[in-house]
């Protein structure tokens, strides 16, 4: 039986200058995910929140590619979650050798 998956649909305001927000539900909308592993992740360490808003954590839009990047690695890789934390460190030094090593090249 194939299941059907709702999502709601959400319209942010933007103001410029001002980087919009999520809430948790909005953003585990965006993920496809239960507002219950975004928590999760936020006390595991993966993900960081902006702060609070009315009882409830709130994120920078920019969470929502790095929340869908710990999905892949845990569902394709089967990383637990301890793992995906040390890969996800390793992935962000990796890209900040590339950096420097393109400043390098570049001068």
């Amino acid at each position: 039986m194939v299941e059907k998956r709702q999502y709601l649909m959400v319209r942010l305001r933007r103001t410029p200058g001002v980087a919009p927000y999520l809430n948790t539900t909005e953003v585990a909308s965006r993920c496809g995910i239960h507002p219950e592993l975004i928590e999760r992740f936020v006390h595991l360490g993966l993900i960081d929140p902006s702060g609070h808003a009315g009882g409830e954590f709130i994120f920078r839009l920019e969470v929502v590619p790095l929340i869908r990047k710990i999905i892949r690695l845990r569902n394709h890789l089967g990383i637990n979650y301890a793992g995906i934390g040390l890969v996800l460190e390793l992935m962000t030094r990796i890209e900040e050798l590339e950096e420097k090593l393109q400043e390098l090249m570049g001068e």
